[in-house]
């Protein structure tokens, strides 16, 4: 699967694998260590090969967080 991350709506960047997507989310995470530490301002877009069409789904953040990083952050 294809991802798109998006911050307040606005595409950030696009993760070809979960691990990418996962990886992506904890930079951000770590950077925004001050103001969003648990990224609530990020979506994640699942893309697939009709999302041309649908625009593809939301799917929850918190299935790319990870709790290391949770811990690392907190």
């Amino acid at each position: 699967m294809r991802y798109e991350l998006l911050v307040d709506g606005e595409r950030r960047t696009r993760a070809a694998s979960e691990d990418e997507a996962r990886a992506w989310l904890r930079a951000y995470r770590a950077e925004h260590a001050e103001d969003d530490p648990a990224a609530v301002h990020v979506q994640v877009r699942q893309l697939t090969r009709l999302s041309w069409l649908t625009g593809g789904r939301l799917v929850p953040r918190e299935r790319f967080l990870d709790d290391e990083a949770l811990r690392a952050v907190d």
